[in-house]
């Protein structure tokens, strides 16, 4: 399957996500980059992005992960 990346939930080719990243950036107080990959993404393509990302002056990744079987709440509320 072909990579898809995302910024603030629109599909761009690869090409065109940093220079969007950064003109984002421009326009926030909170610097801070969120990178998810599914389960399926290969972890160089992963390293890529990040390095993409430094190399682009964004220094602050936080790195979003999911819980075995997802992030839905558990029935009656609890964690």
């Amino acid at each position: 399957a072909k990579s898809q990346l995302f910024v603030n939930g629109i599909m761009l080719p690869e090409a065109e996500v940093i220079a969007r990243l950064q003109a984002v950036m421009e326009t926030v107080t909170d610097r801070t980059v969120y990178l998810k990959g599914d389960r399926d993404a290969p972890y160089g393509s992963i390293m890529a992005m990040m390095d993409a990302l430094r190399k682009a002056g964004i220094e602050t990744v936080g790195l979003i992960t999911e819980k075995p079987g997802g992030n839905l709440p558990r029935e009656g509320g609890g964690q």
